[in-house]
Formats: structure tokens, C-alpha cells, sequence
């Protein structure tokens, strides 16, 4: 599998390269929002690369550049597509640190540092050591559990297991172990 370009994140002049598409979870709310593309590349499926910057703690869309030609050039449609630029819309919460390599895994020797955003707004940095994300990872399931958030997932869950090949207890321990990525609202 062809590793993906990655969307770029700016906070406090670090550039961070994220491996979720925040704006994804945009275009499957409001898909007719979501340019057309007429170019494919194995290296960028979606066919967007957009940039993203925590300023006056807010969470700002600098770029948003789709694929135009085979020749890799891009064409910038922030300004059309997101023209506040602020990212009013995301919720939740953006993994930064130096130990997430390309699939987010959660080393035991790692430290873990999230930005908490809601609504487009920074709330906080929050930094845990391997025990105390899995500990708070936890608590927010707990929470997450008997939240409106879950019904989103289960409806996912529903659409793609009509079947009911995968069980419920696997269910949940997809969730448990993607809590970071699936919360919109932070608990705990």
C-alpha cells in the first residue's frame, strides 16, 4: 500500500504532519461540499492536501489544495471551499507528538501529546505518558458509552455489519482502541 501525502498541522511554529484527514469527517457530513476530482494518484487517493494552524487558539485552514493534473499540480480552492477559514466545524481531538510513526501506535515508552479543539476553538494541549492515556482512554469510553457520540458509531457499525459477521465485543474494542480518533467531545 502506497503511503499517503499527509495533511500538515502548524502549532507554535512546529509543523506537525497528521495522519487523519480532519476534513473527511466534513465532506461525509456535507458531501456536496466536496470537490470533484477528475486525476487520481496512488499517493493521494482522497485528492486534497490542506494545511492546517492553531493561531490565537483557534484552529485555522490555511490550504486546501486539490490534485489538477497528472503532473502533480495543484489547484488552491480554500478560499471557495472553506472561505472563513476558520475550521468552526472540527471537534475533537489532534494527536502531535513525535512518537505516533505511521499508524498512531501507542508505544509503552512513549509520551502522547493531543490538542484538545472544540468547535474550531483550542482548548488545551494535553500530554500523557503511556499509563495515563490509557487511563483516560478508558474514562472518555466510559463516558463515550452513554453519550449521543455513539450513536453515530453504532450507525456506522450497523450500515457496515448488516450480516452481523463481527460481534459486538469486537465492536467495542475497535472503538476502545480508536477513542481518540472517534471522540468529538472530550469528558474527562
Amino acid at each position: 500500500m502506497t503511503q499517503q501525502i499527509q495533511d500538515k498541522l502548524i502549532y507554535e511554529n512546529q509543523e506537525f504532519y497528521l495522519n487523519r484527514e480532519l476534513i473527511e469527517e466534513y465532506f461525509r457530513e456535507f458531501p456536496e461540499k466536496r470537490p470533484e476530482f477528475t486525476v487520481s494518484c496512488t499517493a493521494l487517493w482522497r485528492g486534497y492536501i490542506a494545511e492546517f494552524e492553531v493561531k490565537n487558539n483557534e484552529l485555522y485552514i490555511n490550504k486546501f489544495d486539490v490534485l489538477a493534473d497528472i503532473d502533480f499540480n495543484l489547484k488552491a480552492l480554500r478560499d471557495e471551499i472553506f472561505p472563513e477559514n476558520k475550521f468552526e466545524w472540527y471537534s475533537g481531538l489532534i494527536r502531535i507528538d513525535d512518537f505516533r510513526g505511521e499508524f498512531d501506535r501507542e508505544l509503552e515508552d512513549g509520551i502522547f501529546e493531543y490538542l484538545e479543539i472544540i468547535k474550531g476553538n483550542f482548548k488545551q494541549k494535553r500530554t500523557f505518558n503511556y499509563l495515563e492515556l490509557q487511563e483516560f482512554k478508558k474514562a472518555q469510553f466510559e463516558y463515550f458509552l452513554i453519550s449521543e457520540e455513539i450513536e453515530i458509531i453504532c450507525d456506522f457499525w450497523r450500515r457496515n455489519n448488516e450480516n452481523g459477521i463481527i460481534k459486538k465485543e469486537v465492536i467495542n474494542k475497535i472503538v476502545f482502541e480508536n477513542m481518540m480518533e472517534y471522540t468529538r467531545e472530550v469528558y474527562v
